[in-house]
């Protein structure tokens, strides 16, 4: 081709390139056009250059199989493309001697999968590499090849026509990237626009968000539950993730920024993760899937960076009809606690209806106000609902809530078909599961209590009277935790008896023998106190002491000398036995 044709030919290939503003096209016909402009030339491959991952990697070609072809990635430096990257100036290579020393230092699955994209791999005969330069960087690199052309290779004049034809390229790939940005932003503006106005919930704004970045994506709430998920093929990613890479978990709370993982043994190379936030508080988490050959673009933050908002709202909005449900819970339980008259007419008004069969339990849990802000007290109050919503979610039995402040009343509605024993154990782990959350996530103590099982919603109050009982004991022991009124055992008794009557009537029963211990360093009430839970037995209270039987025998003699009472007395005995008991609740006081 003479001087005039080339000529002829690179404004052609110009007009071509400049006659669409859709990105694809232009990056099509570059390919097809620059073997028109560039003499003995068959094959071409654009790279671009993604700034997240720092590498090249190829958007479209000519004479190669972009199914291979699409899967390489080089660094600046790498290859032939990845030198001309790197020095920024178009390079010649004009012999397959060159050719194989520019490509000597490609990483063996580069070369595979090269191989692969030109059907068997191969050295071109000659290449020529230039760089695609804006006003402001480099943004890639346009290859052009021979392949099994003997005795034909390029010359200076070609590299200086595809230098003349980059720059003429690269005017039209910044045109037509602004254009397709414009076009995109506008979509996704649309689309989330759209979504957010037809109120279909999380699921359909994941899948807006899904179709936009071209990735899976799945949302979950800050306990790192899954909310929604845009296909559920990838369930089991999810799954197998949250169970073995729970340090990443506490990483992704801990980050302001978001935070990427890679998944080793999946098809999918990373999980990213981005902050769903309602003011500076985290209420929830996005994690984009990425495939090996996929990256996401500004665009694609852009849409993220926008659906978080709605995200946000879309949860917020989920919360305050919890908090609702919860205010109305929680009028109805304080009717019943109170045993008001039209408890139960309140209660018709949430569809439900009381049956024989059914069993109730109350709970009350208080926390205690740790030494934090006012904000910070009503963050953790926040994610106590959102706690308390999701167990109750999950929890086998239905649950009614008063929120009390820094107060929590739960009742329970018990299968009749559950042995007493089972309610109370499941029960048991649940607020035990919550106060768990609450001592390791939100760093508060509580106490709790759980009243006796009634059989009818008009003894509601009594359970709720009993878990009163159990808070004020675990208070005075400043004992965290939890306590059922029936392991309070025969200690409730005492609990709203005056302590100096206490007092007197263990003096009265026992101090004698403690001061008798007290004075000659003696064992008698240690001894007593055993040999009483041995059911009088003195060869059981010996092994429990580990001394001889004569030795309790003796011991039980002077008791009675110093009491002055006879064993067989079945009064005296228990008498001994409920002063052992009151002195055991004073000393824990």
């Amino acid at each position: 081709m003479n001087t005039e044709q080339k000529l002829m030919s690179l404004i052609n290939s110009t007009r071509v390139l400049t006659s669409t503003l859709n990105l694809e096209e232009v990056l099509d016909q570059l390919n097809k056009e620059v073997l028109n402009v560039i003499d003995g030339a068959n094959a071409s491959v654009l790279f671009l250059y993604d700034k997240k991952t720092g590498k090249l990697y190829p958007k479209s070609s000519a004479g190669f199989d972009m199914t291979y072809l699409k899967e390489i990635r080089i660094s600046p430096g790498e290859g032939m493309s990845g030198q001309t990257f790197q020095e920024g100036r178009g390079k010649i290579f004009l012999s397959k001697t060159d050719t194989m020393d520019g490509m000597s230092n490609i990483s063996g699955e580069t070369g595979e999968l090269y191989g692969k994209a030109l059907g068997n791999f191969q050295y071109p005969d000659s290449a020529i590499c230039v760089p695609i330069m804006t006003k402001r960087e480099c943004i890639g690199v346009l290859t052009v090849d021979i392949y099994d052309k003997k005795n034909l290779t390029f010359n200076e004049n070609e590299l200086r026509l595809l230098e003349t034809f980059a720059v003429q390229a690269s005017v039209a790939i910044e045109n037509a990237m602004l254009f397709s940005q414009t076009e995109r932003t506008q979509e996704i503006h649309e689309k989330l626009t759209s979504v957010s106005l037809s109120k279909g919930g999380l699921e359909e704004i994941t899948l807006a968000l899904s179709k936009l970045v071209h990735q899976e994506v799945v949302v979950f709430n800050e306990f790192f539950d899954v909310l929604a998920i845009s296909s559920s093929e990838y369930q089991t990613y999810v799954q197998e993730f949250l169970q073995e890479e729970v340090h990443i978990l506490q990483e992704v709370i801990e980050s302001e920024e978001p935070l990427s993982c890679f998944l080793p043994r999946s098809t999918i190379s990373e999980l990213t993760f981005f902050s769903i936030k309602m003011d500076r508080y985290k209420i929830g988490y996005v994690a984009i899937f990425s495939e090996k050959t996929s990256n996401l673009d500004p665009l694609d933050q852009f849409a993220i960076d926008q659906a978080m908002t709605i995200f946000a709202l879309e949860m917020n909005r989920i919360e305050k009809m919890t908090i609702n449900n919860f205010q109305y819970s929680g009028y109805v339980m304080e009717k019943l606690i109170q045993n008001a008259p039209d408890a139960i007419a309140a209660l018709s008004q949430m569809n439900f209806s009381e049956y024989e069969q059914h069993q109730f339990v109350v709970c009350k849990m208080l926390m205690k106000e740790p030494l934090v802000s006012f904000k910070e007290l009503t963050e953790s109050k926040s994610k106590l609902t959102r706690l308390i919503h999701r167990e109750i979610s999950k929890f086998r039995y239905k649950t009614f809530v008063l929120d009390r402040n820094m107060e929590i009343v739960f009742m329970f509605v018990l299968s009749p078909y559950d042995s007493k024993e089972l309610l109370i154990r499941n029960v048991n782990d649940f607020i035990e599961g919550i106060q768990n959350r609450l001592r390791e996530g939100l760093e508060l103590s509580s106490y709790a209590g759980i009243g006796r099982i009634v059989g009818s919603l008009q003894e509601v109050h009594l359970s709720f009277r009993d878990t009163k009982r159990c808070v004020e004991y675990l208070l005075s022991k400043q004992k965290e935790g939890l306590i059922s009124y029936n392991d309070l055992g025969i200690q409730r008794l005492f609990m709203k008896t005056d302590k100096e009557e206490l007092e007197e009537f263990v003096q009265d029963m026992l101090g004698p023998i403690l001061e008798y211990d007290e004075i000659r360093d003696a064992n008698l009430y240690e001894t007593l106190k055993t040999y009483l839970e041995s059911n009088l037995n003195m060869a059981a209270s010996a092994a429990k002491l580990f001394v001889h039987t004569n030795t309790v025998k003796y011991r039980l003699n002077t008791i009675k000398e110093i009491l002055k009472m006879d064993w067989s007395a079945g009064t005296s005995v228990f008498s001994l036995q409920l002063a052992l008991q009151i002195q055991e609740f004073l000393q824990e006081e």
